[in-house]
């Protein structure tokens, strides 16, 4: 947000979301870990140590400087920071039996590990490290905001029942399809999908 106000933009950060984390158990003998988000990465990193000879795919550079923090170097990261390019791109690194674990949130995108499933080449697990709920937002606080910034489809949910005559910076297509299916306009897409990207529009 720095950078905002050093271009007299002022700015307010609301988290619209927060996460509570769910027991789980992670399975032994897993060939690929695959954590979608820096919470992801936060749930599993007590199991790190037993996960020595796992390799693991994350979801976007923030997921990868989070498991960095614990001593882990992503062993795959998608060009694109979906799901889906995810699922695309790592499948050259795959070999077929791979036992592979989803350790993800319980709003991420079904998606990437059903189009996984699908192959039939793949032994694949479906975690749930944490759930995502929605918090209420204060109408009054983005009244009048000229710009809203939105991270997620979690957080188009929470904007979508406010009329509000602003434009919608989203973080990218996944959140980009979300907005407009609840009929946000107008919405431009960061181009690089990061909060750093989603600034950089603001300031165009």
């Amino acid at each position: 947000m720095a950078r905002l106000r050093d271009v007299a933009i002022e700015s307010v950060h609301y988290p619209v979301i927060e996460t509570r984390p769910v027991s789980f158990t992670l399975p032994k003998g897993i060939d690929w870990l695959i954590v979608t988000s820096p919470n992801g990465v936060h749930r599993v990193a007590d199991a790190l140590p037993e996960l020595a000879e796992t390799r693991i795919a994350v979801v976007g550079r923030k997921t990868a400087d989070a498991l960095a923090k614990y001593g882990r170097t992503a062993d795959f990261c998608p060009s694109t920071f979906t799901g889906d390019a995810l699922v695309a791109e790592l499948g050259p690194y795959l070999s077929d039996g791979d036992h592979i674990v989803f350790a993800r949130g319980n709003r991420s995108r079904q998606a990437p590990v059903d189009q996984l499933r699908k192959l039939n080449r793949y032994t694949i697990e479906d975690i749930i490290t944490y759930e995502t709920v929605t918090r209420r937002l204060p109408e009054a606080l983005i009244r009048n905001a000229t710009y809203i910034g939105l991270q997620s489809p979690s957080a188009v949910e929470a904007i979508a029942p406010l009329d509000l005559k602003t434009t919608f910076i989203v973080i990218g297509t996944i959140t980009e399809q979300a907005a407009k299916a609840a009929g946000l306009q107008p919405i431009h897409v960061a181009r690089e999908f990061t909060l750093d990207g989603m600034i950089d529009r603001i300031i165009e």
